[in-house]
């Protein structure tokens, strides 16, 4: 394999992290269990994977409950991920666009049957809580957004059922889908109690700082799973993607997806001051929600770094793996 070295990435964001990190990895485990979400081996291998801590680092201003909340969706949704790549749903889009239905229908009301497994109890669990904490009208638009990661999720599988290797606008088009950013963007305004106008929420340029964050996030994770992705035989990764049908080097492959990612990180930075600069008061919120997209897109670099997920395979293979800059400054949304 081809020798690599990973590039700093951008980040002028400054890193943050919730006090209730430890005591939402604890309750989130003990939530699996309950449930029999996981066998002992897996149960044991939560715990170094460090999903709470995630939440916590892009959630840093949560209060408990909602951090709680949030730590609990995150870990059935990387468990759900997981599960379906090792029960091989990952490869078969008829039989996974039926898993979705189903789940699609719990997160809507109904009830999974007590003869279920543990991911459908878990879930209807899930969409209680969330329904509860954060009302109907926000229940909605977060159920678009996990209906628009499970269409891309059967998009994926069709690719590997065909043995397809998807072109890079097709690609870049999908990969804001792919990897359910938009839920966890939504979760922002869960985690603060955030109160946005809908003119604000459709705003061109509050909905292009959301796109720029989900292509950050999903292109810095590009870079980090490179390894992984490879040794798996995924082709659903733009540093992969370009690879072959541009014929370039995987090194020259890596530069280009991170010299995309730092551009998009200086377009946000600039966007970003420029309309909170601009906001009316009443329209405080939005700037938290700005606020929240930078603490998620730091979160996703520091504890990539962290996580057993990836470390293993990242830092062996990468003697130049992606660090963060020296730098830790906030810009300035008003928080």
């Amino acid at each position: 394999m081809e020798t690599i070295r990973y590039p700093s990435l951008a980040s002028p964001f400054t890193p943050g992290m919730n006090p209730h990190a430890l005591a939402v990895e604890d309750g989130t485990y003990r939530w699996v269990e309950r449930y029999g979400l996981l066998d002992r081996a897996r149960s044991a291998r939560l715990s170094r994977l460090l999903y709470g801590h995630l939440m916590a680092r892009a959630y840093p201003l949560a209060p408990l409950p909602a951090l709680q909340l949030i730590a609990d969706w995150n870990t059935w949704l990387f468990l759900l991920d997981d599960q379906c790549d090792e029960a091989g749903l990952g490869r078969n889009p008829t039989q996974l666009a039926e898993v979705h239905a189903a789940l699609l229908a719990i997160m809507r009301g109904v009830r999974p049957a007590a003869s279920a497994p543990p991911e459908y109890q878990t879930l209807a669990d899930l969409a209680q809580r969330l329904r509860s904490y954060a009302g109907d009208g926000w229940m909605q638009r977060f159920i678009l957004q996990v209906s628009a990661y499970f269409t891309a999720n059967v998009w994926e599988a069709t690719n590997r059922a065909e043995s397809r290797i998807p072109d890079v606008a097709t690609y870049l088009t999908q990969r804001p889908y792919t990897g359910a950013v938009f839920c966890y963007i939504a979760l922002i305004e869960l985690a603060g109690l955030l109160h946005i106008r809908p003119a604000m929420h459709a705003h061109p340029d509050v909905q292009r700082l959301a796109h720029m964050t989900n292509n950050i996030i999903c292109w810095s994770n590009d870079i980090i799973s490179l390894d992984k992705e490879l040794r798996h035989g995924d082709v659903h990764n733009l540093v992969v993607i370009l690879h072959h049908e541009r014929k370039l080097s995987l090194q020259e492959a890596v530069l280009q997806v991170a010299a995309l990612h730092d551009t998009e990180v200086e377009m946000f930075a600039s966007l970003a001051n420029r309309l909170c600069a601009s906001l009316a008061p009443e329209d405080a919120d939005v700037a938290r929600y700005i606020a929240g997209m930078q603490f998620w897109m730091r979160a996703n670099l520091d504890w990539s770094a962290a996580t057993s997920r990836y470390q293993p395979e990242y830092i062996e293979s990468s003697p130049g793996q992606a660090s963060l800059p020296a730098s830790d400054t906030m810009l300035s949304v008003g928080i």
